[in-house]
């Protein structure tokens, strides 16, 4: 559908952030590149009058997709992401990444199976859903309605900030959109209740309002012949464009989706060659090691970042595959690297690395060893936090640093990614873990004890009932 404003004669250039060049096409709106930059400045001005343009969050990109949510209407646009930037306060989304912790996600996961898979030929992120092994009372077990809207928003943030960013630099343009594979074996309607349905209405308004035109496309396979019958009926009513991101597929659905994804990419539960599950979450965003070797920092795209990643030339393809301990960039453990470009394939401290070769290759080296520093120091935090939240928090115990931290003030004193900074984080580690121990060895004193008055409750219990018998006994004698 072509805008119902049509671009002023003048050309203009987008006035902030752009990563990637505009892609060299006309899009599905009818739009040259230099129009969709026309639209996109103008569309920046409109914010900036109305004090919701901030260049630190927002890019060309963002702007685009609201734009074209809205079929390039600008006023609809600046209503639409006015409203959008209220609900990010509203619910404080800026933050989740940090702030919301979802302890119960495995347990949600094998009730709701979803998650990001790899990627398609494309280079975007693949998000399959298993619609019909959906167990609802087994989700409403081990959470309720808010915590799962909030992961539900946590995982867009996460799409938005991390995976899309780390899909863009390794395919050296924007991605900005997902492939979808959304399995409906077994789906019934009685599974669609009346509760059901409230909450998927709201989850799918808040994803058209506030994370517009992110779906490229996606794949419903599996889908019963009644489906496809129904979908042939209805999808004349919906625009042209819209059916073309949606394409039904029976139970003999592998060729048309190996047309947009590799083999090994595709899980081996839905018939491919990848051993990960949906609770892995495969995908080059959980290399920490593949990460480090590209410059990208995930903790500061956590944060919205995006000018935080290193300015790293990206490496060859065939480079991005596991590096052994031999030939690549870091050993498995992280602590040493080989410069490819002595020739010499001498692994070297990164302090050491620029001994021969270049100043740049040193600072690549530093900066990929920091990298995977940092990366591993903040998985084992996550991992802590998982284990500290387990444990209860009785008031004569004392906090310890990570509950300290998890308050929002640290005690770690060193850098991030530093020697010192990794002991200090295993120091916590141990703390919380011992402290568990405690937790633990107190709790199996207590049933022990527990265990030990149930008996001897129960010995007295039956001695006073055989004094009971022996003397009712004698008295009907």
């Amino acid at each position: 559908m072509a805008p119902r404003v049509p671009p002023p004669t003048e050309v203009l250039k987008f006035d902030g952030p752009k990563e990637f060049p505009i892609e060299q096409k006309v899009d599905d709106w009818g739009l040259t590149p230099e129009q969709q930059e026309t639209y996109v400045e103008l569309f920046r001005r409109r914010l900036a009058v109305e004090n919701l343009w901030n260049p630190d969050d927002q890019d060309f990109y963002m702007l685009r997709r609201f734009l074209r949510a809205r079929t390039y209407d600008i006023d609809k646009a600046t209503k639409m992401f006015h409203d959008h930037m209220h609900w990010r306060k509203d619910h404080h989304v800026d933050t989740i990444l940090q702030d919301f912790y979802f302890t119960e996600r495995d347990k949600f996961l094998a009730a709701y199976p979803q998650g990001y898979h790899k990627l398609d030929k494309q280079g975007r992120p693949v998000y399959i859903q298993l619609i019909g092994k959906i167990n609802v009372p087994a989700i409403m077990e081990c959470t309720d309605e808010e915590r799962m809207f909030k992961f539900h928003v946590q995982e867009y943030e996460r799409c938005v900030k991390v995976i899309m960013p780390v899909c863009s630099k390794l395919a050296n343009r924007k991605i900005d959109q997902t492939f979808g594979i959304m399995d409906v074996r077994g789906v019934g309607l009685s599974a669609l209740t009346g509760e059901v349905k409230r909450m998927l209405m709201k989850f799918t308004k808040t994803d058209q309002d506030n994370y517009p035109e992110m779906l490229g496309h996606i794949c419903i396979i599996n889908a019963p012949a009644i489906f496809r019958m129904v979908w042939t009926v209805v999808k004349g009513m919906i625009d042209v464009r819209t059916q073309q991101k949606i394409e039904i597929l029976g139970p003999n659905y592998m060729d048309a989706l190996l047309k947009h994804m590799d083999r090994d990419a595709i899980p081996a539960f839905l018939g491919g060659e990848s051993r990960g599950t949906l609770l892995d979450d495969v995908g080059p965003w959980s290399d920490a090691e593949l990460m480090a070797r590209v410059g990208i920092d995930l903790a500061a795209l956590r944060l919205g970042h995006h000018a935080a990643q290193q300015q790293l030339t990206l490496p060859p393809a065939a480079s991005l595959e596991r590096p052994s301990a031999d030939g690549g960039f870091l050993t498995p453990q992280g602590s040493l690297v080989a410069s490819r470009s002595s020739g010499s394939g001498v692994m070297t401290h990164p302090a050491e690395a620029g001994n021969g070769a270049s100043p740049g290759a040193a600072q690549v080296a530093i900066a990929q060893f920091t990298a995977v520093a940092e990366a591993r120091s903040r998985t084992l935090i996550e991992r802590v936090k998982a284990v500290e939240a387990l444990l209860p928090s009785p008031p004569e115990r004392q906090r310890t640093p990570v509950q300290t931290a998890r308050d929002g003030v640290s005690v770690r004193s060193a850098p991030e990614g530093s020697l010192l900074n990794r002991v200090e984080v295993v120091e916590e580690a141990l703390d919380v873990l011992l402290g568990a121990q405690e937790v633990l060895l107190a709790q199996t004193a207590a049933q022990a004890a527990e265990i030990r008055t149930l008996k001897e409750g129960q010995a007295r219990l039956q001695q006073q009932a055989a004094q009971a018998a022996k003397q009712g006994c004698c008295t009907i004698m």
